[in-house]
């Protein structure tokens, strides 16, 4: 990808000393201990169980394993994509932070700790992306887990605190993971480092990769911890932006990633087919919401699924088809998130239901909502590339392993069920009622130039892809932006406004939109069926 060669001349390779590492490890149990006591403060035994579980199995560890020498921090390829996504998508979620945060009724303190915590957690996660120690991985994933549960809480009333404690514990399984990943490195390997377990790792004992991959699945949100990311967004708009698009979630394609070359063929199809499964469940999960940014968290949770489903396939189509996803989607998420965010604080509107008026009151976000959902859906948008390649792969290959016909069929499905989404909710948003008064649509500047930076972003992500044509990168953009303005210049001025036998009464003119219910039968099968896809990974990596 072009962004590697952009970063090309940034390489990182550096080792702690022995002083850090003692540091690192003090640091990392009063982290554990802080944990601890706010499940003991809240009454959360789920909370003070997981910390005390990850106290004394990090005690363990540190007990077994002798002085390891290795690179504790190394960038690669992989890293240098996401210090790209980090850092310009976490970057303009920051600006567009400074903006928002004025307009919640806290003391300016608090505001002021909002935005250190975003900026810290952007540090960390550059850190974590770099990190090649997995005891430092660890320490730094509880990191993640920490800036998320004190931003989830951060309005700090019952729902708030509720969802932060249900993120904390459901993120803190995933610590327990790396924990036992790290101990069965030591037993089997002798090494806590990455570069040195992918090395020497035995084919017939990955149990340490799936403990990872397990973590990575806790923060990606797959079922059945696709709870704690729904409920992540009572807290303000730009939290539910960089833990969607910049941080946290993403930490689980980047883990499988940077794993997949160690799997098994048992091991990568049953990734494989967990992904694709999670990524169908998810599409279908969204169709059944109303709220906004509810249904831009399930569909995060789907194509998350699908990146770390391609990733585990093993072939450098599939894994090229997952990092563009990877990158676009972020850029994608983001824009929308803050879309979704000036809908709530401008317009007060929050649920797909009611934004039937924004044609008028509000061009500027309807034109970047609609770009958010054409890049995740059209030509010539990576996320479609993406989609492309990955069918391209699948095709090639699926009759050598016959398992990768129901990772296509479920792309398929899956790409089927999100389009149908993204149309229904473009439907809705293009919709105008009668008689609504244009007015011009007045944004905070730092609204506009966090916008306009992800909106360039993705434009200029198309021809940095190099994968269509200058023709066909132009004939669809230009397509896709020649349809908002034809909208604005249709004011339907001749259309009758009343109807034929009424004495001059306006007529109510309302735009429907279909619903489902989603049986809860089925969501309690997809969450049993995942608890039993969780159980057959630690088989397969004992197998």
């Amino acid at each position: 990808m072009q962004i590697v060669n952009i970063l090309a001349d940034l390489n990182i390779s550096y080792t702690f000393s022995h002083s850090t590492h003692l540091v690192i490890c003090l640091l990392d149990l009063v982290l554990l201990f802080y944990f601890a006591w706010q499940g003991f403060k809240h009454k959360q035994n789920r909370v003070t169980f997981l910390a005390f579980t990850q106290i004394v199995l990090y005690g363990a560890f540190l007990y077994l394993s002798p002085r390891f020498q290795g690179v504790d921090l190394l960038s690669d390829e992989l890293s240098k994509i996401m210090y790209f996504v980090i850092n310009i998508v976490g970057g303009s979620i920051v600006l567009y932070a400074l903006t928002y945060i004025n307009s919640e009724p806290f003391e300016k303190a608090k505001k002021f700790s909002f935005i250190a915590i975003l900026i810290f957690f952007l540090g960390v996660m550059n850190l974590i992306v770099t990190a090649n120690n997995i005891e430092l991985f660890f320490f730094l994933f509880e990191l993640t887990t920490l800036c998320s549960y004190l931003l989830i809480r951060y309005r700090e009333d019952d729902v708030a605190i509720e969802n932060a404690l249900r993120a904390l514990w459901m993120n803190q399984v995933g610590g327990v993971a790396i924990l036992l990943a790290l101990i069965t490195s030591v037993v089997y390997y002798n090494t806590i480092y990455f570069d040195q377990l992918l090395e020497v790792l035995d084919p017939h004992f990955l149990l340490p990769v799936v403990f990872l991959v397990i973590a990575a699945y806790v923060k990606g949100a797959s079922f059945p911890f696709h709870n704690w990311l729904l409920g992540a967004m009572v807290a303000p708009t730009p939290v539910s932006a960089i833990l969607h698009s910049a941080t946290m979630v993403k930490i689980a394609p980047f883990i499988v990633l940077k794993l997949s070359p160690s799997f098994s063929p048992l091991l990568s199809t049953t990734i494989a087919m967990f992904g694709a499964f999670v990524f169908v469940g998810a599409s279908l999960m969204a169709l059944n919401r109303d709220f906004f940014k509810e249904i831009l968290g399930l569909s995060t949770i789907a194509l998350l699924s699908l990146m770390i489903s391609l990733a585990a396939l093993g072939s450098e189509q599939a894994r090229e088809a997952a990092l563009i996803l990877l990158v676009f989607h972020a850029i994608s998420k983001a824009l929308l998130f803050l879309q979704a965010g000036i809908l709530e604080k401008i317009y007060h509107l929050k649920n797909i239901s009611e934004i039937d008026t924004l044609t008028n009151r509000a061009p500027r976000t309807l034109f970047f909502i609609l770009i958010g959902f054409a890049s995740l859906t059209l030509p010539p948008f990576g996320a479609f590339v993406s989609k492309f390649l990955a069918i391209e792969a699948l095709t090639k290959s699926m009759l050598k392993t016959p398992v990768e016909v129901f990772v296509l069929l479920s792309l398929i499905i899956g790409s089927v069920l999100l389009v149908i989404l993204y149309f229904k909710i473009i439907t809705k948003l293009l919709s105008t009622r009668a008689f609504t008064q244009a007015s011009k649509e007045k944004l905070p500047l730092l609204y506009k130039i966090s916008s306009n930076i992800l909106f360039t972003a993705l434009v200029l992500g198309v021809f940095l892809l190099n994968f269509l044509s200058t023709l066909e990168v132009l004939i669809p953009l230009v397509l896709i932006f020649l349809i908002p303005v034809l909208l604005k210049r249709m004011d339907f001025k001749d259309a009758p406004r009343v109807k034929e036998y009424n004495c001059g009464e306006k007529g109510v003119f309302e735009v429907g939109m279909f619903n489902y219910t989603l049986n809860k039968k089925y969501l309690k099968s997809m969450i049993y069926l995942s608890v039993v896809f969780m159980a057959w990974h630690l088989v397969v990596g004992v197998l």
